[in-house]
């Protein structure tokens, strides 16, 4: 192969495409060698991996954002609620009537 004088980018440029034409001639990827059943379950496949790295982002995403929702809120207060359920009597006295029961 004969060089003439040309810039390292141009030089670079012509051989890359000699070598690209090249190996493009005379090899096929291993996915295009496959059948086309096996092709298409590799790809699904390969695309459920894909869906699931995103889900699993975007799950992780939402519960940061979750978390800081409940960071920046402000405690709860821990004081004991007044519970005077017990000082209650459990059954009501009624008021006494003035008619109801008569002593005499």
């Amino acid at each position: 192969m004969v060089v003439e004088w040309m810039s390292w980018p141009g030089f670079a440029t012509a051989l890359g495409g000699r070598i690209l034409m090249a190996e493009s001639a005379h090899a096929e990827t291993l996915l295009s060698r496959l059948d086309p059943a096996v092709r298409a379950k590799i790809l699904m496949a390969l695309l459920a991996l894909v869906l699931a790295g995103l889900g699993l982002v975007v799950l992780a995403w939402l519960g940061g954002r979750r978390l800081r929702r409940i960071a920046g809120q402000r405690p709860v207060s821990t004081r004991p609620h007044e519970n005077r359920w017990y000082q209650k009597p459990l059954v009501p006295h009624e008021p006494e009537s003035s008619g109801a029961r008569d002593p005499e």
